[in-house]
């Protein structure tokens, strides 16, 4: 009887030690997998204490790495966004046009920069609304 106490307030323990290090681990993460038109998609975002690292995937694999940051406007306070390729293809513009999206939607409740891995085979309007709305759907910033 007493090993069935023993082994039932460590296990107790044991829980609760690990919901506490889930509640304050200076990282939080999420993912997502998801068929998006007929293509399966992954989708992982982690945040940390000042960037949002969010991947993309259709086939797999880490082509474009895209970082983009916030930065105050010179005139009437707006704010603008740069956006800068990496690593891997900068001539596909509508890569640019996610992470510039993300920036957008991560500015507006932060001042995380965004570090963004994306390898994507379906470049179709729907699809792009589908991986974003995924994203917003799921955001942890």
């Amino acid at each position: 009887m007493s090993s069935l106490l023993i082994e039932s307030t460590h296990t107790s323990v044991q829980d609760d030690l690990k919901s506490n290090i889930e509640k304050n681990h200076p990282v939080k993460s999420k993912t997502v997998s998801k068929k998006i038109n007929n293509i399966d998609t992954d989708i992982a975002i982690s945040v940390f204490a000042d960037t949002v690292f969010i991947t993309i995937s259709q086939n797999q694999k880490f082509n474009t790495w895209i970082k983009a940051y916030k930065s105050e406007g010179v005139l009437l306070d707006e704010p603008s966004y740069q956006v800068d390729v990496l690593l891997g293809s900068n001539q596909d513009t509508l890569l640019g046009i996610y992470a510039r999206q993300l920036i957008e939607n991560i500015g507006l409740s932060s001042r995380r920069q965004l570090l963004l891995s994306i390898s994507i085979t379906d470049k179709s309007k729907d699809s792009f609304k589908q991986i974003l709305q995924t994203i917003f759907d799921n955001k942890i910033w």
